[in-house]
């Protein structure tokens, strides 16, 4: 799993402290700080009928889960996808239960 924190507000003005790392403590999470939000474009242009109006400012998207298959491809299309964050987690987590067959 990968978080990709990106400055969007005012506040995140660098990368996440330790602090903030450690809401995230699964030890199977990768976490990136991408200054230049070169994730987020990528992973738009691979999203042309995304319709999510939450999880996007100024054309970057922000505050999204997305959750695709094992071996998925830049070219595969996510399984679940939606925002913000605090309000699809618990979804996000179903979905990846169901992927995994692992109870959450």
């Amino acid at each position: 799993m990968f978080v990709i924190w990106e400055p969007m507000l005012a506040s995140d003005w660098s990368s996440p402290s330790r602090f903030i790392q450690s809401r995230i403590p699964d030890p199977r999470v990768m976490q990136f700080w991408d200054k230049n939000h070169l994730v987020a474009k990528e992973l738009r242009g691979h999203l042309p009928g995304l319709t999510t109006s939450c999880c996007s400012r100024a054309g970057i998207l922000w505050d999204v889960v997305a959750v695709y298959p094992k071996n998925a491809g830049w070219d595969s299309a996510p399984v679940f996808i939606d925002g913000p964050v605090v309000d699809v987690a618990s979804d996000a987590a179903r979905q990846l239960s169901a992927l995994t067959g692992e109870a959450r």
